[in-house]
């Protein structure tokens, strides 16, 4: 929150949930707006702020993407005191994974992910499988962390519905911070499994080393970590391993260093 946001966490009054519930629903989106960030603040200083939930979820419909986001992290806060009532909510996130707006999108799928409540798994899978194949990179690999937060709470519906070849298929994306976040979401499957998730092929491999020159350094920690439990078919092909890395020994982060020492 900026600077002039501070007023919010000003000392509040005595009728404070019947004044905030009766700002969540005022006619003005501007009325609306100030009063998500009252509650958000008021949740932040630790009050219990969960009976207004039905009056916060109704603020979801909204094409404001600030207000959007306030809605959504009182939602992954209370959802789980509140799991009922976080049914309400599933209607208008199946509705922004569709949104116009790539953001609107992920933003949709990154909270469902994170609500971590058994009856709303169900209804995030036929959203997440098309955002896993969405035009937008961006949603594509916010939608690749999700799947492994989903694996979490229910590993069975991610196997049953095909979710681990959906990963498996993203590592031949051609965006490389999208084949950077399979990677590291089908490593943390693989922290949790006991049988083997995620091995990397001949194929997959040159798709690694051409994704690691151009993803981020947090990217490249997660392939070269991959790549480091790979177990090269001969010496030629350890060899060209080898020479792709090594200018990475180079790196001015010492976690893409540390990996490529791996």
């Amino acid at each position: 929150m900026s600077g002039h946001d501070s007023k919010y966490f000003s000392t509040t009054k005595k009728g404070e949930i019947p004044e905030l519930k009766e700002e969540l629903n005022s006619q003005h989106r501007d009325k609306r707006k100030d009063a998500v960030k009252k509650v958000i603040a008021a949740m932040t200083v630790g009050k219990d702020v969960s009976s207004l939930f039905t009056d916060v979820v109704n603020c979801m419909q909204t094409e404001n993407l600030e207000l959007k986001k306030l809605v959504y992290l009182y939602l992954i806060n209370y959802a789980k005191s509140q799991p009922d009532l976080a049914i309400l909510a599933v209607n208008t996130f199946v509705k922004d994974s569709q949104d116009p707006n790539p953001l609107i999108r992920a933003l949709a799928v990154r909270t469902m992910g994170c609500i971590r409540v058994d009856k709303i798994t169900e209804y995030l899978c036929d959203p997440l499988q098309r955002c896993l194949k969405d035009d937008d990179p961006y949603v594509r690999k916010t939608a690749a962390v999700c799947v492994a937060k989903l694996y979490d709470i229910n590993a069975e519906l991610v196997e049953d519905r095909g979710f681990l070849e959906s990963l498996k298929d993203l590592i031949s994306d051609n965006n490389p911070m999208v084949v950077a976040n399979a990677v590291a979401a089908l490593a943390e499957i693989q922290e949790h499994s006991s049988r083997p998730i995620f091995e990397i092929t001949s194929h997959t491999l040159s798709k690694l080393l051409t994704a690691l020159n151009e993803c981020t350094e947090w990217g490249q920690v997660f392939i070269l970590d991959a790549l480091s439990r790979y177990k090269a078919a001969d010496a030629r092909e350890a060899e060209n391993i080898v020479e792709r890395i090594t200018p990475r020994l180079q790196h001015a982060n010492c976690a893409v260093v540390l990996s490529a020492v791996k």
